[in-house]
């Protein structure tokens, strides 16, 4: 089964999958950069201060770590579209119990809801596609669904910035929350004519005839596109799950990859999050008016960046990629602690919503360094426990805003994207269009 998927020379599937898919990311990722907008208002309204300012925040991004760990590690056993299921119906729960939070304790506990579900989708629709895609186009078939996450994330600034500007004061915030609902519509196309399960899953959990099935409807899609199938190469066959998926990864080969990806997502989630969350807040502490608009004008990097990593994402090594985008990041960073106007404001945020794309680069490649036997759980290890990171960063950023400033505190997100390209570029191993049996072994 995996040499017939690696002998593809193009996607199997219809391309209604990348909706499906991609529409996972749009819901997860806006709903990542709707409490930055409304941040500001709920603080108004909640009457926020310190520590309560950091803790939806932080109560969110700790449910999404338990979120991405026990969903995925389920998606070892139960499947991947099965896991995504569930994923979904706890976002738009979610969603409407946060719309409806009457304190700030509510909006922690509800925010949590939501958290449980953003950290499985992502995990989960990064591992269906790399099952799914070719070596060569499956760094292409994950970057094109983050892409979506991208639009999700230029998207929520002007929802929550007309909607708060236009709807009553205690409406508009609450809508920017309840429009994450919409992800529920994902669970319609959760079948086997649109997002089949990952053949390799298949193969391995007892139900080789599903598989075949599957790749024989994959290899006629090709050919009535016109290509022709070449024989496939000798594959050898990945190992059955022996043990608890986790335990397969705390042992070598996989050890040292836990580790890396790990480090690697945790210091860029510390960054990233700092960023999509205090961006507004920390404008607002520079003296800069109609701080929401300059942030969601610079935001429209997010789509240069998500169509940035599906060009290069398959052409260079990924973590060459990742580590370069970390630069663009700095330097995005950087223009806007320096700014006095708004010319180097919204060129520094434009760069630095190219970099917040990098996750594509990244999910492709933590997504391929694991097996397939536990894949998901590697994801959630790596991206999920990842988010320790974002967890923690509401108390590094309020701490660095008393401390030194506004522009002093972006300065500590420089430091934290330094550290993360560091620990990829040269801790992380080669991968691109290698096969995954090949990087399984």
């Amino acid at each position: 089964m995996n040499a017939r998927l690696d002998r593809l020379p193009a996607f199997g599937l219809s391309p209604v999958v990348f909706v499906v898919v991609g529409a996972s990311y749009f819901f997860t990722f806006y709903d990542i950069t709707a409490i930055g907008v409304t941040l500001p208002v709920l603080e108004e309204r909640f009457r926020l201060t310190g520590a309560d300012l950091a803790l939806p925040v932080t109560t969110n991004l700790f449910a999404y770590i338990v979120g991405a760990y026990v969903l995925s590690s389920l998606a070892d056993y139960i499947g991947r579209r099965r896991a995504l299921a569930l994923s979904v119906v706890l976002l738009s729960v979610g969603a409407v119990l946060t719309a409806l939070s009457w304190s700030v304790t509510s909006l922690a506990v509800f925010r949590a809801v939501t958290g449980l579900g953003m950290g499985a989708e992502i995990a989960l629709a990064a591992t269906i596609m790399t099952e799914l895609s070719p070596p060569r186009l499956r760094g292409r078939g994950v970057a094109l669904n983050v892409f979506w996450g991208g639009v999700g994330l230029a998207a929520a600034p002007w929802i929550g910035l007309g909607l708060i500007s236009w709807l009553p004061a205690d409406i508009g915030w609450r809508v920017v929350f309840a429009l994450g609902a919409l992800a529920i519509v994902v669970l319609v196309f959760l079948t086997d004519r649109w997002v089949p399960e990952s053949p390799r899953w298949l193969v391995l959990h007892g139900r080789p005839d599903r598989a075949d099935a599957l790749l024989d409807r994959m290899e006629r899609h090709v050919r009535a596109r016109g290509h022709a199938l070449p024989e496939p190469r000798p594959a050898a066959a990945e190992a059955d799950l022996s043990t608890f998926p986790t335990w397969e990864l705390l042992r070598p080969p996989y050890l040292s990859r836990v580790v890396v990806v790990f480090l690697f997502w945790f210091f860029s989630y510390m960054a990233a999050y700092a960023y999509l969350a205090y961006l507004p807040t920390l404008l607002k502490a520079m003296g800069v008016s109609e701080s929401l608009l300059y942030s969601a004008i610079g935001d429209l990097g997010f789509l240069v960046g998500g169509l940035g990593s599906v060009l290069v994402i398959d052409r260079w090594n990924r973590k060459h990629s990742a580590a370069a985008a970390g630069v663009v990041g700095m330097i995005g960073i950087a223009l806007i602690a320096l700014s006095h106007g708004p010319g180097l404001l919204i060129a520094g945020a434009f760069l630095a919503g190219i970099w917040i794309m990098a996750p594509a680069l990244g999910y492709a490649y933590t997504s391929e360094v694991f097996p397939t036997r536990a894949r998901a759980s590697g994801m959630s290890i790596g991206d999920g426990l990842g988010h320790l990171g974002g967890a923690v960063q509401p108390y590094i950023v309020v701490a660095g805003l008393a401390a030194f400033g506004p522009r002093g505190t972006f300065g500590l997100m420089i430091a934290m994207i330094a550290v993360a390209a560091a620990i990829i570029l040269f801790g992380g191993i080669r991968t691109a269009g290698d096969s995954l049996t090949d990087l399984a072994r």
